[in-house]
């Protein structure tokens, strides 16, 4: 395994962590406590791991730093677990830590706890009885070990330690090209076990290896040749042009397929020369991760895990704990339940507990798109391959997901041409862009979601079967509000302290008869129509608590509703129906009537269509 991470003054338990972690995804971290032994290194590139406090003494060394910071939330758990709320706690960190602890607890607790740094702690500022809650990294400082205090070490959330290492991760080509640019040699060398040619500014070649000419055909002496006698139209006169790297190009040489690099060789900003390292496809399974993960923009990340998901009722703990041996599989998985029950943060959950969790997570909403659209972003496009093509192409979402999952929600509605193509993806693990020639393999797991009756759809000729066949090979079906009133109170409550944050209100009381009330309406657009409604509540509410009262008054369908079980004399389907036709009356667009609802503008077409609205 290469050395790529380090980690700098981690403790035993959190280094240890950490380097499963690593090791789990082909990573083998160095471990260092001094700047000394970083120092020493520092020949060899790598990313830093390493607490927020510390970054100040490696800031210096110019190499990339990724810190480990412990939230509030951390600390309030550990607090929580401790039952320490009445015991006066006080949070001690470093100056740095504290600066945006001050701000984090100022905007979200207005200043419930004591934050101090390890100074004032020091010099005696702590109140008596006081129980002091520390970053797990600062066990060594002596005048805490000789303190009679009662001391509680906290660890960073496991969501912490992974979105450091993702990051860590993913910095790993920025540094390798770091070092490429600062010290030609290095680069030459580090390639080496590839098949490797450099050239230098006027095309003329260098160096190269046995692999390069093994590869290539190349004759025995080949220095101080240009790179045009042997390859007439190389690329590697672009990269001495632009600039550039170019990075995961495929290209098929003598019969065989390779993956090839282009790096330019820069020396005080100006390109002196290029590096070609390429490698057999057959010998990169264990690269392809590195080689084609790229720095995304965050809405390819999954945030929620399975345990974030709210619910104590035996079907949504039953369908949590089938979810949990689902993540230990690489199989796809189809995930069935009506609008607003919760696919996604299924979805996610199951990405965040398998071992692709570091990797990327896509999500699509087949429904949202238009054939034609849909094709291009699920499989991407080449440079002119239709009118309005972006200038060099475009990469899919299959592509963006490599090494990760890809969500494809509202499967039910893929049209019957992408479905074909989708298919082909599943059994032979690759893709091909539109108007592009090449094949272009993907390592994805897919997860899909449908709050369609698919096999209805099957013999409706509007679903193919034997993709159902390769989509339905692990099932988890969602239970909706419905069936689950007893978690009501549960998730209320969830979603106030939610609210209150995000709008900075303070509901601090929630009446029983509240909760009644809510129990008593059937909720069709289930756990979205729920939260929707909170949110409106919350927003709106003028005072600490919340009654039956507000209910009615904010969202009268909860009124109409109680009437209509009063009487008696409707089914829920009835209900279901007089509802839509009230809300398509009251709003002149679909969308607003779809809103008021609490579901989906698509679940509101369906629903249009089912009762011939």
């Amino acid at each position: 395994m290469e050395k790529l991470i380090a980690l700098y003054k981690l403790n035993k338990t959190l280094e240890a962590i950490v380097t499963r972690i690593l090791s789990e995804h082909g990573h083998q971290p160095s471990c260092f406590h001094s700047k000394k032994t970083v120092i020493d290194h520092m020949m060899n590139p790598f990313v830093l791991i390493t607490p927020l406090t510390y970054v100040n003494e490696v800031h210096s060394l110019s190499i990339p730093v990724v810190s480990l910071s412990i939230h509030l939330s951390d600390f309030e758990k550990t607090i929580e677990d401790h039952d320490l709320n009445d015991k006066n706690p006080l949070i001690m960190v470093s100056e740095e830590e504290k600066k945006w602890l001050d701000t984090e607890n100022h905007i979200r607790h207005q200043n419930r706890f004591e934050i101090c740094s390890r100074e004032q702690v020091h010099y005696g500022y702590a109140k008596k009885n006081t129980s002091i809650l520390v970053s797990s990294w600062e066990k060594n400082l002596s005048f805490l070990q000789q303190s009679k205090k009662h001391l509680f070490f906290v660890q960073p959330s496991m969501d912490t330690v992974i979105s450091a290492i993702r990051q860590a991760i993913q910095l790993i080509d920025v540094t390798k090209e770091m070092f490429k640019e600062k010290y030609q040699v290095q680069a030459i060398v580090d390639s080496a076990h590839d098949g490797l040619i450099a050239v230098d500014r006027q095309g003329k070649i260098t160096l190269t290896n046995n692999n390069a000419k093994v590869f290539l055909g190349l004759e025995a002496e080949v220095i101080g040749r240009n790179i045009t006698d042997y390859i007439p139209n190389s690329d590697m006169l672009r990269v001495l042009q632009t600039g550039k790297k170019e990075i995961g190009d495929v290209a098929k040489i003598q019969d065989r397929q390779f993956m090839i690099n282009r790096y330019p060789v820069i020396l005080n900003n100006t390109v002196v020369g290029a590096v070609s390292n390429f490698k057999e496809i057959t010998d990169l399974q264990r690269l392809e991760m590195k080689l084609r993960k790229k720095l995304h923009e965050n809405g390819l990340e999954a945030k929620y895990t399975l345990n974030d998901i709210v619910g104590e009722a035996k079907k949504i703990c039953e369908a949590k704990e089938q979810a949990k041996v689902f993540a230990k599989t690489d199989a796809t998985v189809l995930i069935t339940g009506e609008s607003g029950t919760g696919k996604e943060l299924f979805a996610q959950g199951i990405h965040l507990q398998s071992t692709r969790a570091i990797g990327p997570f896509v999500a699509v909403n087949c429904a949202a798109f238009p054939e034609s659209l849909l094709e291009s972003e699920l499989f991407g496009y080449e440079e002119g391959s239709f009118t309005g093509a972006r200038k060099g192409g475009k990469q899919g979402l299959f592509e963006l997901a490599h090494g990760g999952t890809l969500f494809l929600d509202e499967i039910g509605e893929m049209p019957l041409q992408i479905q074909a193509h989708l298919l082909r993806v599943l059994q032979e693990r690759s893709i091909r862009r539109i108007g592009g020639k090449r094949t272009i393999p993907v390592n994805v797991r897919i997860i899909a979601a449908t709050n369609t009756n698919i096999e209805s759809e099957i013999e409706n000729k509007r679903f193919r079967n034997d993709l159902y066949y390769r989509l339905n090979v692990l099932s988890l079906d969602l239970p909706p509000l419905r069936t689950r009133l007893a978690d009501i109170p549960l998730l209320t409550r969830h979603f106030i302290r939610q609210f209150n944050e995000q709008h900075r209100k303070q509901i601090e009381k929630i009446d029983e008869d509240f909760f009644s009330l809510l129990q008593e309406y059937h909720w069709p657009g289930n756990i979205r129509e729920l939260r929707n409604v909170l949110e409106r509540i919350v927003l709106l509410q003028q005072d600490s608590a919340i009654s039956a009262k507000d209910a009615s008054y904010y969202y009268p369908k909860i009124r109409i509703n109680r009437s209509d079980t009063t009487a008696g004399n409707a089914t829920i389907k009835e209900k279901e129906k007089d509802l839509i036709q009230v809300a398509l009356k009251q709003y002149e667009s679909k969308a607003e009537a779809a809103k008021s609802l609490g579901i989906d503008r698509s679940t509101l077409w369906r629903k249009i269509k089912e009762y011939k609205l």
